[in-house]
């Protein structure tokens, strides 16, 4: 009996904990997201684009070992393709069936092949040299794309770019994506501009499905606990969403600015532009490792099947709150909306 009493309490603890920890995170997130916001009408610094396109195309290189080709990373990148697959591979677009998805921060390219082998086009487009000759390379040995249907790569710097001028002779797609982390280089600043740019880029009833480095990764936290590090446990939350941290955005490489950002944030920047409402969040990367520990020892000594499981309770758990928030990336999804003004809906549970 006693055991019992021990149990029940012990999971009562655990669910006040992490109830405790959601609340928390949306604190930091609403109070970061008005600073943020307050931001956005002062002249808020963009990114350097120097500053981090060098350690990308450093990366280049090495990206396809270090995360893309571990089981972890593979894991990850399946979870967020089941959404791309549902946004764009199963979609028709009425107003235009043949325009193209637009991808920003293509990486090496695996994303882009993904969706070509289910007969969608992608304009990928990356702001580091490196990446797209990588992307390009693997492009022109992949022999399971159809014909007709390889994405095509190119150079752009979205935070100074114009994107209807810069992409030519596209100027309309069908949708757009941004995965693992693409977007947390940039400032609010940046993002905002993003939000503007692609409200003018999709057309109506496109989707938009972004993939952010969170404010809070439960996964991290509890290590870093464990580990008595209380100051990495908790760094992503130490500072302001509109103030980036030094950090490594793959293991070995110098430090650059990054930004990590919080749902609410995301949410705000594209519904202020009248033009998005939210459809879809989760987290990606709930119980499995985060993904710049794809390549550690640690993670490489766990079993597949372990990570397997893990995954699966990724899968069950990532679309309820609080747990969106807890990933080591979040899934925001959006859609275009299809008249400027139209109400918008709460994103279903």
């Amino acid at each position: 009996m006693n055991d019992d009493v021990a149990a029940k309490s012990i999971i009562v603890a655990a669910a006040l904990l992490i109830i405790w920890m959601g609340k928390r995170c949306a604190f930091h997130s609403r109070s970061t997201d008005l600073i943020a916001s307050s931001s956005k009408s002062e002249s808020a610094p963009r990114t350097n684009a120097t500053a981090t396109e060098a350690p990308f195309d450093n990366l280049a290189d090495v990206y396809d070992s270090s995360f893309c080709h571990t089981t972890v990373g593979r894991l990850l990148r399946h979870q967020t393709w089941k959404d791309l697959d549902e946004a764009f591979a199963t979609s028709k677009f009425k107003s235009k069936p043949a325009a193209p998805i637009l991808e920003i921060g293509c990486g090496t390219g695996d994303d882009a092949l993904h969706l070509a082998s289910q007969h969608v086009y992608v304009l990928a487009t990356d702001y580091s040299q490196g990446m797209i000759r990588k992307a390009r390379k693997k492009c022109s040995s992949n022999t399971t794309v159809p014909r007709g249907c390889q994405p095509t790569f190119k150079k752009l710097d979205l935070r100074y770019s114009h994107y209807d001028v810069s992409l030519e002779p596209i100027h309309k797609f069908a949708g757009a994506y941004c995965n693992f982390g693409g977007l947390n280089n940039l400032s609010p600043a940046d993002i905002g501009h993003l939000a503007n740019e692609l409200s003018e880029l999709i057309y109506p009833g496109g989707k938009v499905v972004l993939v952010v480095i969170g404010r809070f990764c439960l996964f991290e936290t509890l290590y870093y606990l464990w580990k008595c590090n209380f100051k990495r446990a908790f760094r992503r939350l130490k500072r302001s969403q509109n103030a980036g941290i030094a950090a490594r955005v793959a293991p070995d490489t110098k430090k650059q600015i990054v930004y990590f950002y919080s749902p609410g944030f995301m949410e705000e920047t594209f519904t202020d532009t009248s033009q998005f409402r939210v459809i879809r969040k989760r987290a990606i990367g709930l119980t499995l490792p985060p993904s710049l520990w794809s390549s550690r020892s640690s993670s490489k000594k766990m079993h597949p099947s372990l990570l397997s499981f893990l995954s699966w309770v990724d899968s069950m758990l990532s679309g309820y709150w609080p747990f969106f928030s807890f990933g080591d990336h979040f899934l925001i999804e959006f859609e275009r909306l299809k008249a400027v003004g139209q109400r918008e809906k709460r994103y279903r549970d």
